[in-house]
């Protein structure tokens, strides 16, 4: 008999970028929004979608975002011909999506803001109007997601299809309620009221044995890639290039490029689409370190020098790679944010993962052999990503018939399927030691939850449902359908042989050139500074059962802000030699050059010559406490050596396109 209770086993995790969203008048020759009403009293305004073509954002009007998943997030305009009176840089306005919903009649999706626009009812987007959500909260858009009127045969999801990691443990950042109770005056001994406050979404954590890198971008922050010759030649017209007046900004989410063509990959019809990639050749350099005036040489930066690893450089090119979410015309919309800006003309090339190395794609051979390896540089800078984390529970391994979904159905699985929306890292911790693999702990948390309420519909619920009850989400089962080729293992981030963890025994550390033998353990420690804030921003919006985002997301942090970086390292050795004694006694500043350097290094068991690898590295310490301490068992001399770094920094090589 099939469970009838919740399982560990039954539980599918994933993570997924958070992306924000520009929809531009005529992005596709048809697209274009209107306010369709405003409520002074309720201070809320409508604003209604029409048109949009097949796999773009918006197609007939719906956007492409499970329903309600908008709730909370905050919302620009940018006024040019008929919303100038609302355009977000001239008058200051920032909106909050306080509803979302699409409608039967159209269809249209419906999108209530707060406060209410200056922009009379009825009015009418036109050239180069355009409304902007925001990144944070926002997962990254699957354009294959699909809404329909009955919960049961919707198909909604989102872009949280990346692989969490090798984890035997999650904590959720589960909601709780903040509830208030007061005792008054001449009522008695008991409470008198008790009224719900704030919805805190904290706690969360989990621990991954390191099998790629993706975890160091979230907790450090910046991403440049290595970027070769290598797609030069995948298309058959490659002159494409940024085509914007002043370029692209930091924080861009789309690109317009220029070219002779439709990019289309060599060897026949075969155009660029979503879920391929777009990469960046950028040589302009950047500072890598904040602290100090970066001084390294073009030729000695990341990107152009050739051994990274062995070569102290302070500053990078910044070449990106992105998931492509949409393509139409000459738009890109992307998966991630840029982190860099990009100038007119800028190069751009293409990729796209496949089962072999064709096309660009990273593949990694049974000896450990990398063709199309990634190279890539994680650091520290002012912002760290958020995520969205995607959680499914059921009762039993079913899925994909009318009877598994339907509510109350004889094999209903009773699924539940949540996302967890802005999540960043507060701390994590990274602990290499004698006992296993290379393991990093990383604790983050939430501010706002979407739950799918598609059981909960009736036909009572206008606009939303026939009576059909069922899931409305398409969840992410990871080894069933999200990463159950080849190809789609590497783009979840576990590609075939790719996913055994980096092991202790394939590891050397090396402190200020010293390459130290006796290592009994390690461990890097880092603080993002991460806190969440909540603001006054209440909504008029009646709660109802079938909401995703309880009471609008009023409740719930509404901001996520990162403060100072702390960095630590302990390192355990058995001593051979009193140099590091003698350095802590001198309060020796290390500072950053390649002979300072404190260099954490993996690489993967195999054959092959290049093969997947990993390198942490600790930049300007002191080391402040290296105690030397006589053993009661009379065996060897363990020292407990502490370094306090200004910065960390990861060099690697794997076979993901982006973290």
């Amino acid at each position: 008999m099939p469970s009838t209770v919740y399982k560990g086993d039954l539980t599918e995790i994933s993570v997924g970028h958070e992306t924000g969203m520009l929809l531009t008048h005529g992005y596709s020759g048809s697209f274009k929004f209107e306010c369709e009403s405003t409520d002074l009293v309720a201070d809320t305004s409508v604003i209604r979608l029409h048109a949009g073509s097949a796999s773009t954002p918006v197609e007939g009007g719906i956007i492409k975002y499970p329903l309600g998943i908008l709730v909370g997030c905050r919302l620009s305009i940018i006024g040019v011909t008929n919303f100038i009176a609302d355009d977000s840089i001239a008058t200051g306005r920032m909106y909050t999506i306080v509803e979302h919903k699409n409608t039967t009649t159209g269809p249209y999706t419906e999108l209530t803001i707060s406060p209410a626009l200056n922009t009379a009812a009825a009015v009418d987007s036109d050239s180069n109007d355009a409304l902007y959500i925001h990144t944070f909260a926002l997962p990254s858009m699957d354009i294959n997601s699909a809404w329909n009127i009955t919960a049961a045969s919707s198909s909604e999801s989102v872009l949280a299809d990346q692989f969490l990691g090798l984890a035997a443990t999650v904590t959720l950042p589960e909601t709780k309620v903040d509830l208030k109770r007061y005792h008054v005056v001449g009522l008695g001994r008991d409470v008198a009221v008790q009224v719900p406050g704030r919805f805190i979404n904290e706690g969360g954590s989990f621990e991954v044995n390191i099998h790629n890198p993706r975890w160091f971008y979230y907790a450090l922050g910046m991403e440049a890639i290595d970027v070769d010759t290598t797609y030069d030649a995948l298309c058959d017209n490659n002159d494409y290039a940024i085509n914007l007046t002043n370029g692209t900004q930091v924080g861009a989410t789309e690109l317009t490029y220029d070219g002779t063509g439709t990019p289309d990959f060599t060897g026949g019809v075969d155009p660029v689409a979503a879920g391929d990639y777009v990469i960046i050749k950028d040589i302009t350099l950047a500072d890598v370190v904040t602290y100090k005036e970066a001084d390294s040489a073009a030729v000695d930066s990341f990107g152009a020098v050739a051994n990274p690893t062995s070569v102290y450089f302070d500053r990078t090119q910044t070449n990106e790679i992105r998931r492509i979410v949409a393509i139409a015309g000459t738009k890109i919309w992307l998966d991630d944010p840029l982190q860099f800006p990009h100038a007119d003309d800028t190069v751009i090339r293409f990729a796209r993962f496949n089962s072999g190395s064709t096309q660009g794609s990273p593949d990694r051979a049974s000896t450990g052999t990398l063709t199309n390896g990634i190279t890539r540089l994680l650091y520290s800078r002012s912002t760290v990503p958020s995520f969205s984390m995607e959680v499914s529970i059921r009762r039993r391994d079913a899925d994909g018939s009318v009877a598994d979904v339907t509510d109350g159905g004889p094999t209903d699985s009773k699924q539940l399927t949540r996302v967890f929306r802005g999540c960043k890292v507060k701390d994590w911790s990274l602990t290499a030691d004698t006992d296993a693999a290379l393991r990093m702990n990383i604790n983050f948390d939430s501010t706002l939850c979407y739950t799918d309420t598609g059981r909960l519909e009736t036909s009572a619920v206008v606009d939303y449902s026939t009576g059909s009850k069922g899931d409305r989400y398409n969840c992410h089962r990871m080894f069933e359908d999200t990463a159950n080729t080849d190809a789609k293992r590497k783009e979840a981030g576990v590609a075939v042989g790719t996913q055994k963890p980096f092991m202790f025994y394939n590891g050397t550390v090396t402190v200020a050139g010293v390459n130290v033998g006796q290592v009994v353990s390690f461990t890097v420690t880092g603080n993002t500074g991460v806190q969440q804030f909540y603001t006054i921003n209440g909504s008029p919006i009646v709660d109802a059962a079938t909401d995703q985002v309880p009471h609008a997301g009023s409740r719930n942090a509404s901001i996520s802000v990162e403060g100072k970086t702390e960095y630590s390292a302990d390192l355990e050795i058995i001593v051979d030699d009193p140099i590091f004694y003698h350095n802590m006694r001198r309060a020796v500043d290390f500072d950053a050059t390649t002979a300072n350097q404190i260099r954490l290094s993996f690489t993967k068991s195999g054959t092959g010559a290049t093969r997947e690898s990993i390198d942490i590295y600790l930049d300007d310490y002191v080391i402040t406490e290296a105690p030397l301490p006589i053993p009661e068992d009379k065996g060897p001399i363990r020292a407990a050596m502490k370094i306090q770094p200004k910065a960390v920094r990861v060099i690697s090589t794997d076979t993901l396109f982006h973290c």
